[in-house]
C-alpha cells in the first residue's frame, strides 16, 4: 500500500458521477505522476453505477486517496466539498473523464512554488471535441494582463488543468451554480482579490468534450453562448478592462449561430485563439 506524506503540499480534487467508463483512464494519469506529494480528493456525487466500489478499492490499496459520500449533491457543490476537505495549500483540479501527462502537478507546483505572487497557473492542452469532431491544441497567454484580458473572450483555461493557492479560493464563495460557466466566474473572483495568474507553455493534459455530457443534454446551445457573454461582460466590467472589447460578448450572438465549418475560423481569427490542429502539431 502507497503512503502519503504527513501533509500533502498538492490536492487533486475530483467529483465524480457514475464515471466507471472513465475509471481506467484517469486513474493512472494521477497515480503515475512524478510529483509524489500529493493527495487525491474523490467525491463520489451519489453514483448508482460500479463507482462506489471502484474508488474503495483503490482507496484501500493507496493512501493518497481520499473518497468521501455525501450524497448526490450536482457536479459544484461537490467539488466545493472535496476542496473544502483538502489539505493541500495548491489544489489541482481534475474531471474524472479527463487526463493529465505525468509532469502536470511538478510543473504547476514548481511554478507557485518560484511564482509566490501568482495565484493561479493553467497551461497548454489538448481538447477532444466531439460535438465537433476536432482535436487540437489549445494554447492559452502566458503573461498575467493577457490572461485577464482573454476573459472578455472566452475562458482562459481547461479547469480540470489549472492549479492555484487554496487560500485565494477560501477568500470567495467557492464554485458557484453558473450554467457550467462556473470556472470563469470563480477567476474573475480570484482577479479582484488580487489574484494573478500565470501558464505553462506546454501541453500537461487532454480534455474531452462529450456530446453525451449532462451539459449538452439540458441546455441549448445557444443558452450557453449567452450565458458565457454574460460572465464576459460582467469580466470587463468588474476588472476595468477596455469597453471596446464588449465586441467580444457580442460576438457570441454571432458564433452560436454560425455553422460549425465556420466556428473555427472565428474563435482563431476573431477571438484570437492559439489553436493548432494535431495534425500539424508535434507533442
Amino acid at each position: 500500500m502507497l503512503q502519503l506524506q504527513n501533509k500533502p503540499k498538492v490536492s487533486v480534487v475530483t467529483s465524480v458521477y457514475n464515471g466507471q467508463q472513465y475509471f481506467d483512464k484517469v486513474v493512472p494519469s494521477i497515480l503515475n505522476q512524478t510529483y509524489k506529494n500529493f493527495e487525491w480528493i474523490i467525491v463520489d456525487d451519489g453514483s448508482t453505477d460500479s463507482i462506489p466500489k471502484l474508488l474503495e478499492e483503490l482507496a484501500s490499496n493507496d493512501a493518497r486517496v481520499k473518497v468521501f459520500y455525501p450524497g448526490r449533491l450536482g457536479r459544484v457543490k461537490a467539488f466545493n466539498y472535496a476542496i473544502s476537505n483538502a489539505q493541500g495549500e495548491y489544489i489541482a483540479n481534475q474531471d474524472f473523464d479527463d487526463i493529465s501527462y505525468p509532469e502536470r502537478l511538478a510543473l504547476q507546483a514548481e511554478f507557485l512554488d518560484t511564482h509566490p505572487k501568482i495565484g493561479l497557473v493553467g497551461c497548454n492542452y489538448i481538447v477532444n471535441d466531439q460535438n465537433r469532431n476536432e482535436r487540437y491544441v489549445r494554447i492559452p497567454p502566458t503573461e498575467h494582463k493577457q490572461i485577464i484580458r482573454k476573459m472578455a473572450k472566452c475562458v482562459p483555461f481547461a479547469n480540470t488543468l489549472v492549479t492555484y493557492r487554496k487560500e485565494i479560493w477560501a477568500q470567495t464563495r467557492g464554485y458557484l451554480e453558473m450554467d457550467g460557466i462556473e470556472d470563469l466566474h470563480l477567476w474573475i473572483q480570484f482577479a479582484k482579490q488580487g489574484c494573478y495568474f500565470g501558464c505553462i507553455n506546454k501541453v500537461l493534459g487532454e480534455h474531452w468534450v462529450h456530446s453525451e455530457s449532462f451539459w449538452y443534454q439540458n441546455f441549448k446551445y445557444q443558452h450557453r453562448q449567452k450565458k458565457l457573454a454574460s460572465i464576459q461582460w460582467q469580466a470587463i466590467r468588474e476588472l476595468n478592462l477596455p469597453f471596446w472589447m464588449g465586441v467580444y460578448p457580442l460576438g457570441r450572438y454571432v458564433y452560436c449561430y454560425s455553422p460549425k465549418e465556420l466556428k473555427a475560423f472565428l474563435r482563431r481569427n476573431i477571438a484570437g485563439s492559439k489553436e493548432q490542429d494535431l495534425k500539424k502539431y508535434s507533442l
